[in-house]
């Protein structure tokens, strides 16, 4: 055995057999020996070249055999990339399990040596090799889970388990496998009305879990599929509901080590039919305050549980989980702030989806409405305007988000336009309303009390199929004893196309888009139970105008006046820039609720070789009449661009100190943040103004126009300059750090980068992210799209193995996938080489301190006490523990600083309960304003928990970042 820079090589190492990566192992293998060749004396060097020579022959010949092993069995290189089918049959659920990200980094296979499975026989629920893989994928069919032994080229059976009979898969029942996890030798069934089954194959045992019992198998994991049943009971807390059908799985910081298996004890979320059940360590169940049938759930990086039911993603704050009741940090919905894309019916830590499409999610942990999202949609969406589009990245409150890819001309059309009162062009459903002029306004009279809701219709001409209008209603209830609605719908009143309501006595001014279905939609309107006769509800005025749709959640397109001209803004790209002709601009209602408070424009840029000859308006909020408040993005008429608010007294401006360079694509970003206007330009702040002087932003007469003031006509100079359409504005001014990202995803787009669904379906199946591509895998009925920041980098159809387009489910690491299509699980993955390159480059998997403990920061927005960090406290624990705890108002200008240390001595004996002994104060507490607010440390004995208890300032979002140092009395360690 050589040695070479002090670096013992053997033969083994080359044949793959003791699991070295190729490229990492040749790597150092050369760099050794150069190190040993120039230590040596000149008259030796030769002599310790000809010996590498023998050497790296030998290791050379080595790896050749082993290679040339590995074709004998699998028809392929070792070195060989894979894709290809995996299972045959109808797959359910998939998982791609990568146990170098693990705890220990896989390490605990390497003692996986008396467990039954690895001594078990070769046969048809049973591969030839007796270790755990490094890498495994899995497939869960209706009768089976299947794992694949990924760690050479080809994929290989590894081990099977049935479901039926009294195998470890039913305990005496056939239920079909709903969704699977696995991490740390651990692998979780979620059983459907079964419950949840855990495998460990360090421990060589399997227990279930369901609403009635906690009991395990009779037998090692080599009799699986014997037959024996489960029986002993396990002491662990039941689920509170039988039907499991999501599973997911993390290791928090300071999670008690089980003895028996050298790794920490999970934290486990099942998705069950009535509730959110969290299995802990300890073995105890808890759930959250709301109930609700969760299908879907995953923990992220930072350890934040994101779980949904179907209407909301709730996200749960891991300090929060240990006692039954508990609430989320942060509920989102398809009307939230910010708000999700359509309904979502699946989650992970980056992204959510629904029928309508994929959002990307980039949350603010401290303050949820100032995260940011991103929605994306194939050609087939039905929502949102219709079609496929690219929003970028929307921050906060997004009011307006113009994402056209549309090309060609378009010109304003003015469907229709009803005021005054007058009842010509409308109609009711049946008798029992009656329509008359009542002022200026039309009123709705229930003449007779009924059970169903009666209609006003006003019938529409003259739309064109595909395209989106903008429907401007002014309506008050009167006197209707609840809500007065409107929707619009197709001609035969079958399929509706937008919707609202008004429950205000005073005249409401609505507006909502549709697409048009076919030629002749309707305006209807009707009152909410009770029908009641002499109820009455008046309309004042009605429009109805071709528009370009808003993608946001606000969903109010924007108005076309005048003639404009759309194109591609680069070769093969999937933005589009706006021309506008003859004084042409877009407009809508100005719903911007700005006050005092932050506000943002984005609106990139198009310049062609022409000088700049007049001022051009890109974005602007304020009233036709040109009084009062305003907004504005702005190039002046020498090429420089600014952003100027006013009150209608006081005003300030920001304004670069270049111009625009000609024939580029240039992205701006003017924004009002505090007392302070910047204005961005390519996601450099060029130039800020002081606005302390500037009072309310708000303007009642306000609209809000691309391309023109609200007091002209269109102002754009078409020879310069055009409006690429990744326009959006909110009521939020984004951080650095957020406007960094912003400008990342829409530079791309605007060189080139495709950001739109391949395919044309919208409805996203599935989802899975792999950490080590940072890829977003989205799946859909005709294929599966990859994305990295919203780029789409790949698409997956037609896949070799697969009779089938339509992908239900996906999981992904290392650059390779497991897809389950409808017929088929088909798998790919990268030549080893590569693999090594990702697991040599990628950052290591750190593993968790036991005695130094980060938490993700906490939030709290009153004087309540707050429970900012917990740590479990198993019996027989002593520790002591050194609390470091920091807190920061939440903002641009904060003024609440905090700093406090505690040190806490705190035990739990024997079948007892935590005990905190002492907590005393170390150095001086730092409080820079209220000095009402504390830290401390306190038993929860609900939970066998010690926990960091911090007491904010009312009214104030602060965020507490918690760091513990522990040193344990390791000798009286008792713990189970």
């Amino acid at each position: 055995m050589p040695v070479f820079n002090g670096r013992t090589y053997t033969a083994a190492m080359f044949s793959g057999a003791d699991g070295y990566q190729y490229a990492a192992l040749w790597d150092q293998f050369f760099s050794d020996v150069l190190v040993e060749i120039g230590n040596s004396a000149p008259s030796l060097v030769m002599q310790a070249v000809n010996a590498l020579v023998a050497t790296v022959q030998a290791y050379a010949a080595q790896a050749l055999a082993a290679q040339q092993a590995a074709v004998a069995v699998s028809g392929l290189s070792n070195l060989n990339s894979f894709q290809g089918l995996l299972q045959s049959g109808a797959p359910l659920a998939v998982f791609d399990y990568d146990t170098t990200r693990d705890w220990d980094e896989g390490a605990w296979r390497k003692r996986c040596t008396w467990q039954s499975w690895v001594s078990e026989a070769a046969s048809t629920t049973r591969g030839s090799r007796s270790d755990h893989p490094a890498h495994i994928r899995m497939v869960a069919v209706s009768g089976f889970v299947a794992l694949f032994d990924c760690d050479q080229a080809t994929p290989s059976m590894w081990m099977v388990f049935n479901f039926g009979g009294a195998a470890l898969g039913s305990y005496n029942m056939a239920q079909a496998p709903q969704a699977i996890f696995a991490r740390d030798g651990k692998l979780w069934i979620a059983a459907g009305g079964y419950g949840v089954i855990e495998i460990d194959f360090v421990a060589d045992t399997a227990i279930l879990t369901n609403a009635t019992v906690s009991v395990r198998y009779n037998g090692g994991i080599a009799a699986r599929n014997a037959g024996a049943g489960f029986g002993g009971a396990t002491g662990r807390a039941v689920l509170t509901n039988t039907v499991a059908s999501a599973v997911a799985a993390t290791v928090f910081p300071g999670s008690p080590i089980d003895r028996a298996t050298g790794l920490p004890r999970p934290t486990v979320a099942v998705g069950t039919g009535f509730y959110l059940d969290i299995i802990h360590p300890s073995g105890a169940v808890t759930y959250p305050s709301t109930s609700a049938a969760v299908t879907s759930v995953a923990f992220d990086a930072d350890g934040f549980l994101h779980a949904c039911d179907g209407t909301t993603v709730r996200v749960y704050h891991p300090a929060t989980l240990a006692v039954t009741g508990f609430s989320p940090i942060r509920s989102e919905t398809a009307s939230g702030t910010p708000a999700l894309l359509g309904a979502p019916t699946g989650v992970n830590g980056h992204a959510a989806r629904s029928a309508i499409g994929l959002t990307l999610r980039a949350p603010d942990p401290i303050n949820p409405a100032a995260g940011m999202v991103a929605y994306i949609t194939a050609s087939g969406n039905p929502g949102a305007g219709g079609g496929a589009f690219n929003t970028g990245w929307m921050p906060g409150d997004c009011r307006l988000a113009i994402a056209s890819t549309n090309t060609g001309s378009v010109s304003a059309a003015n469907i229709a336009n009803w005021s005054g009162g007058a009842t010509t062009g409308w109609s009711t459903t049946d008798g029992n309303l009656t329509l008359s002029t009542s002022g200026s306004d039309l009123q709705i009279a229930e003449t007779a009390s009924t059970t169903s809701a009666s209609k006003a219709i006003y019938q529409l001409s003259g739309c064109v199929v595909g395209l989106v209008y903008l429907l401007v209603i002014n309506m008050r209830r009167g006197t209707v004893a609840t809500i007065m609605r409107f929707d619009v719908t197709d001609n035969g009143q079958t399929v509706q196309l937008a919707n609202g309501s008004t429950s205000s006595t005073s005249a409401s001014t609505i507006v909502v888009q549709f697409r048009a279905t076919d030629t002749s939609p309707k305006v209807r309107i009707n009152f909410d139970s009770p029908y009641t006769a002499g109820q009455t509800g008046f309309v004042t005025s009605l429009s109805v105008d071709l528009a370009e749709p808003d993608r946001s959640a606000y969903a109010a397109g924007m108005r076309i006046f005048g003639q404009q001209t759309r194109a591609l803004i680069a070769p093969g790209s999937d933005v589009t820039y706006t021309g506008y002709i003859y004084g042409g601009y877009d407009e809508r209602p100005g719903d911007l609720s700005v006050g005092t408070g932050d506000v943002c424009f984005i609106q990139p840029v198009i310049t062609f070789q022409t000088a700049p000859s007049s001022r051009s308006t890109l974005l602007d909020l304020s009233a036709p009449s040109g009084t009062g408040a305003y907004i504005r993005l702005e190039i002046n008429s020498s090429g420089i661009p600014q952003f100027a608010v006013s009150d209608g007294t006081n005003s300030a401006v920001a304004v670069d100190t270049a111009p625009l360079r000609n024939s580029a694509v240039t992205h701006f970003m003017g924004l009002k943040r505090g007392a302070t206007l910047e204005l961005w330009r390519d996601g450099v702040r060029v130039a800020t103004a002081n606005a302390a002087a500037v009072g309310s932003l708000s303007n009642s007469a306000a609209v809000v126009r691309r391309a023109a003031r609200a007091n002209e006509t269109g102002n754009l100079d078409g020879g310069h300059i055009g409006l690429v359409n990744l326009t959006r504005a909110s009521d939020y001014a984004p951080t650095p750090e957020q406007i960094a990202k912003i400008v990342a995803h829409d530079l791309k787009r605007m060189r080139g980068a495709s950001g739109i669904l391949p395919g044309t379906l919208s409805a996203v199946q599935a989802l899975s992210h792999d950490p080590d591509t940072d890829t977003v895998y989205a799946s859909k009925g005709d294929g599966t799209a990859l994305l990295q920041d919203g780029i789409v980098t790949g698409w997956l159809s037609a896949l070799s193995g697969s009779t089938s387009n339509n992908h239900i489910a996906v999981s992904a690491r290392q650059g390779g996938y497991v897809i389950a299509t409808a017929n088929q699980a088909v798998a790919s993955q990268p030549a080893i080489t590569f693999r090594d390159a990702i697991l040599d480059n990628r950052d290591k998997v750190a593993p968790i301190d036991p005695n130094r403990i980060v938490f993700p920061a906490m939030a709290t927005t009153d004087a309540t006490p707050t429970v900012i960090a917990r740590l479990p406290m198993a019996e027989g624990d002593e520790v002591q523990l050194m609390v470091d705890v920091e807190a920061v108002e939440y903002g641009a200008a904060p003024t609440e600083r905090m700093g406090y240390q505690r040190r806490a001595r705190v035990y739990r004996l024997p079948n007892g309960n935590v005990t905190v002994a002492s907590v005393q104060t170390l150095g001086t507490d730092y409080e820079s304003a209220t000095t009402t607010c504390d830290v401390t440390v306190v038993a929860d004995t609900t939970s066998q928990t010690v926990c960091v208890q911090a007491t904010g300032v009312a009214a104030k979002r602060l965020a507490w970042s918690t760091l513990i140092h522990i040193n344990r009395a390791g000798a009286t360690r008792y713990a189970a």
